[in-house]
């Protein structure tokens, strides 16, 4: 969940502090106000590319800042970024040349990195873009989730690889011995070139941080010497005056006072005086330590580039080669062995795929008729929708050999086909909150976003949209653009978002609506008119009224 969105210089925002509530968060204003423009401002932030026309005209740097609820987070990820308290801080800068840098809980963070944090934080969902549950892979997933088969989907996936590796060993058995050594040779200088680095996680994170101290460390300790210097002669005067003030109010006491902050003051001095000592002797670095940090800098790009986006990749590419190079060391089984191990993998491979198979098909079955029934409340007049988990046992991967696609289609006669390549705009924004009312529970993202997910669709259809984004948002937080009032009326919090000039330049304001406001703000949607009439006001009210019941 979103606990805190902090917004300065981005596009035609100046700075914006959004603090938005669990449920359903509605943001409503003129077309051209600037509401997809703080969605796009929490993209950028959990890694979406961007380029310089994010920077607001005249300003130095656009920067993103957000507060996050991480319960959703695998243990690896909160132990990598170390979550303290549940709490996620992210945070990431652009400059005029497109340039940007992040940082998450105060450490370095790479755009892949915020990329997968953003999965588990945030679900994006707009009228025409490739959304998530539109990807076979995901659908698979979610299929699984729905009907409680982690289990075995990982029990399929423990077999495949047992299989695999089989596999590979008799075709190491079945190589010729040249090839053999040409493969070892080739393996063990890889795997030597990863593991002389000594590479830890998070070591390039620390040292990213640490190169801009250490390159200028000669001005750093230049200017904090000077600093240091006039906040000492700074605390020696405040420590001279003390002892007047002292002499002072021992004649007057109404002034104790004044000694009292000034004792206080000199006090503040003085420490602050030695921490810049010590913070002087502390950036003042050897040439020697400056070589290192940008050897080893040097070095994690090598290895990255040769062998994996990050260090965990080029980790995990260590335990792969490791496991390679065992296996063309250790041929001590016969091929005919091998092949009747790999035979009894295969067959239990098999065997596991088919039954995960028979389980994800009666979970497709019911999954299709819950998502339907959905559907079927969304203004739809005639829709068919189905789950179809194809199997084929001669395409069996670590995920099973089924071939999981959502079926759609809302036009009588039409054959069903994959809803990626089948549903409108108006009827993919629809289909898609059907499925996420349904995959709710079994969707581990906290916090939803739906930008003009009522796009196409009229009052009535609009009401019935309000209504099943008010049931999602029983159990996550959503964020809704929306031009409906029928929507905007089931708004838990209700944020008005507008446009202004300043000093020449357009600015958005966003402003969160109490009770009186919201009512004239959906008085304004019904009728068009900033000064809405007593019968706009009390067609609010019912809206409102309603969406409660």
């Amino acid at each position: 969940m979103l606990k805190k969105l902090s917004i300065k210089n981005f596009a035609v925002i100046d700075t914006l502090v959004l603090e938005p509530a669990p449920g359903l968060n509605v943001f409503t204003g003129e077309t051209g106000a600037g509401k997809s423009i703080i969605i796009s401002a929490l993209g950028f932030l959990l890694g979406e590319r961007s380029g310089s026309d994010i920077l607001r005209p005249g300003a130095a740097a656009a920067e993103v800042e957000g507060e996050f609820l991480a319960e959703n987070l695998p243990p690896r990820l909160a132990e990598r970024w170390g979550v303290k308290n549940g709490v996620l801080a992210v945070r990431r800068q652009a400059d005029p040349k497109g340039r940007t840098r992040a940082a998450v809980n105060g450490a370095a963070a790479t755009l892949a990195q915020l990329s997968e944090l953003g999965g588990y934080l945030v679900d994006f969902h707009g009228q025409n873009e490739h959304q998530s549950l539109l990807k076979p892979e995901v659908q698979r997933e979610l299929l699984d989730r729905y009907g409680k088969l982690e289990k075995e989907a990982k029990a399929v996936e423990e077999a495949w690889g047992a299989a695999h590796a089989l596999e590979d060993s008799l075709n190491a058995v079945s190589m010729s011995e040249d090839e053999r050594a040409r493969l070892l040779d080739l393996y063990r200088f890889q795997l030597n070139e990863i593991e002389s680095a000594n590479l830890k996680e998070g070591e390039e994170e620390e040292l990213e941080a640490l190169w801009p101290r250490l390159k200028n460390s000669e001005k750093l300790f230049t200017l904090s010497g000077e600093a240091h210097s006039l906040v000492d002669d700074a605390a020696g005067g405040a420590e001279k005056a003390l002892e007047r003030l002292k002499g002072l109010s021992a004649i007057d006491p109404t002034a104790e006072p004044l000694t009292a902050r000034l004792a206080s003051a000199a006090l503040e001095l003085r420490d602050l005086s030695g921490e810049l000592r010590s913070y002087g002797k502390g950036v003042h670095s050897d040439p020697g330590e400056v070589d290192r940090c940008l050897s080893r800098l040097e070095k994690f790009k090598t290895l990255k580039k040769k062998y994996g986006a990050d260090i965990q990749a080029v980790l995990a590419k260590a335990g792969e080669l490791r496991v390679k190079v065992n296996g063309l060391e250790d041929l001590t089984l016969d091929r005919s062995e091998l092949e009747k191990k790999l035979a009894a993998a295969r067959a239990k491979l098999e065997k596991l795929a088919f039954a995960l198979h028979e389980k994800r098909q009666a979970a497709a079955g019911k999954l299709s008729a819950e998502i339907l029934k959905e559907a079927e409340g969304l203004g739809f007049k005639e829709v068919r929708f189905s789950v179809d988990a194809a199997y084929d046992e001669a395409a069996i991967t670590s995920a099973g050999g089924d071939s999981v696609e959502y079926l759609f289609t809302a036009n009588p006669g039409y054959p069903l086909r994959p809803l990626r390549y089948t549903a409108s705009g108006g009827e993919m924004a629809r289909i898609m909150l059907a499925l996420k009312t349904v995959l709710a529970r079994a969707d581990r993202i906290g916090a939803q976003v739906f930008d003009e997910v009522d796009a196409g669709v009229g009052a009535v259809t609009g009401r019935l949209v309000g209504a099943k984004l008010a049931k999602l948002a029983a159990h996550k937080q959503l964020f809704c653009i929306t031009h409906l009032p029928q929507v905007a009326a089931f708004g838990g919090t209700h944020f008005f978002v507008e446009k202004a000039v300043c000093n020449g330049v357009a600015a958005a304001a966003v402003t969160r609506l109490g009770a009186q406001a919201r009512e004239l703000e959906i008085a304004r949607m019904l009728g068009g008119k900033k000064q809405s009439s007593e019968l706009g006001l009390k067609h609010a009210r019912e809206l409102i009224a309603e969406s409660e019941n």
